[in-house]
């Protein structure tokens, strides 16, 4: 399985700090997500930053990246500050 991380408005709107997969491509989970948690958070899914196994993978083809079991995707909504 693969652990799946919220944070800050993702969290809020899932209404769960985490959830299991058994997604096999971010792709997949992201679909996942989106359909388990509805319009609002699927919105905010477009401009998430991911993580997998704490590395930021927006440089890669990165919903096709491929998941293995014990992986732990991080979900990120857009962050600022200074």
């Amino acid at each position: 399985m693969v652990e799946v991380r919220l944070f800050a408005s993702l969290r809020t709107a899932a209404g769960e700090k985490s959830f299991f997969t058994g997604a096999v491509t971010v792709r997949e989970l992201l679909q996942e997500a989106a359909g388990r948690y509805g319009d609002e958070f699927a919105e905010r899914l477009k401009i998430a930053t991911v993580l997998v196994n704490g590395k930021n993978i927006a440089h890669l083809k990165w919903k096709k990246t491929r998941l293995k079991d014990g992986d732990v995707v991080s979900l990120f909504p857009p962050l600022a500050g200074g």
